[in-house]
C-alpha cells in the first residue's frame, strides 16, 4: 500500500491532499447530492462469472455500493478514494447495515495510489480512467481474478479529450496485460 493513505477520518486529510483539486471538486460534488449507494453493474457481473476467493480492491470508489454489496456478501472490501466526503458517507452507511468490518476504507489519490502486485480476486473501477492507475489495477488481480474495469470514451475520432477520465474507444481493452481474457 502507498504510504501516503489514510484512514479517514474528521480533520485527517494528509497535507498533500488538503488543497488537491479532485479532492476538492469531488467533496462539493458529495456534499451536494444524497447519497444512493447503488452498486454498479460489474459486481454482479463479476460474482456472475465466479469471482475466486479473495479481497475486492475498488478504486475511485466514491459512495460505493458496489463495497457495499460484496462486503454483505463476505468479501474484505479495500475501497479507495480522494474525496473524504465519500468515504465518510460510505463508513457510515456500511454502520448502518452491519458491514463495516468487511469496508477498509482508504482517502488516495487513486492516480498515485499503489495497491501490490496479485493481491486481490477482483479489482473494480467505474467511470474512471488513469492509465497508471489502471496498470496498478491489473498487477493488483490475483491469477484467476478478475478486472473490473469501465471507463468514459473519448469522443469518437479524438486523439485526446481534454475531458477527465476519458480514454478513447477500444484502448481500454488494448491496454490489458496478456494473461487477461476479456469476458
Amino acid at each position: 500500500m502507498s504510504g501516503d493513505a489514510v484512514q479517514p477520518s474528521v480533520g485527517r486529510v494528509p497535507s498533500y491532499l488538503r488543497r488537491h483539486p479532485d479532492r476538492l471538486r469531488w467533496n462539493q460534488r458529495y456534499t451536494g447530492e444524497p447519497p444512493t449507494f447503488d452498486p454498479h453493474a460489474l459486481v454482479e457481473a463479476a460474482m456472475t462469472a465466479g469471482l475466486p476467493d479473495g479481497p475486492v480492491l475498488e478504486l475511485a470508489c466514491g459512495r460505493s455500493g458496489s463495497a457495499l454489496v460484496l462486503a454483505k456478501a463476505g468479501r474484505h472490501v479495500v475501497a479507495v478514494d480522494i474525496s473524504d466526503v465519500a468515504l465518510s458517507q460510505l463508513s457510515a452507511e456500511a454502520e448502518r447495515r452491519g458491514v463495516a468490518a468487511g469496508i477498509e476504507c482508504i482517502l488516495a489519490d487513486t492516480a498515485s495510489y499503489d495497491p501490490g502486485e496479485e493481491r486481490f480476486a477482483l479489482v473494480l473501477a467505474s467511470y474512471f480512467w488513469d492509465a497508471v492507475a489502471f496498470s496498478r489495477g491489473c498487477a493488483a488481480v490475483l491469477p484467476g481474478g478478475l478486472l473490473g474495469w469501465e471507463a468514459l470514451a473519448s469522443e469518437p475520432g479524438a486523439e485526446r479529450s481534454d475531458l477527465p477520465f476519458r480514454i478513447p474507444h477500444g484502448e481500454l481493452s488494448a491496454r490489458l496485460p496478456r494473461r487477461f481474457t476479456v469476458l
